[in-house]
């Protein structure tokens, strides 16, 4: 007997052949022949996952829908109040004086020393302008 396989001769009555392993008597499963993989499934299963992340990440980032609100036509007398029924205006305030530039720290105890000196003497000036501008 022969294999209808590979052609090898197996010998008389025997089930599977010796040198594929293919069964010679038909139908049923060939003995130590690997099962299908199952890498298939797995590739189908991370794309479902992954294209329901990205409809979650979408739905999360989406903008959300704008609902139109209904136009009330305004009201001539109600719009706007009368000019002397307005509320004063305040009076602008003066602009901040400009920051300066930051400068490097102080590597030596003097330059420290005076930079702090300086500073004292900066709040000092602001405290009093700040209690000057107080008392109108």
């Amino acid at each position: 007997m022969f294999c209808s396989q590979c052609g090898k001769q197996a010998a008389d009555g025997a089930r599977f052949c010796p040198a594929c392993g293919a069964n010679l008597q038909g139908g049923g499963a060939v003995p130590g022949a690997k099962p299908k993989s199952s890498r298939g499934l797995i590739f189908a299963v991370a794309g479902i996952f992954v294209v329901a992340a990205a409809a979650g990440g979408y739905a999360m980032l989406a903008p959300a829908p704008v609902e139109k609100s209904q136009s009330v036509p305004p009201n001539p007398a109600v719009a706007a109040p009368a000019p002397e029924a307005r509320a004063p205006e305040k009076p602008a305030e003066p602009a901040s004086p400009a920051v300066a530039e930051p400068q490097a720290p102080a590597q030596n105890s003097a330059d420290k020393a005076a930079a702090h000196k300086a500073l004292d003497q900066k709040i000092e000036e602001e405290e009093a302008a700040a209690k000057a501008g107080g008392k109108k």
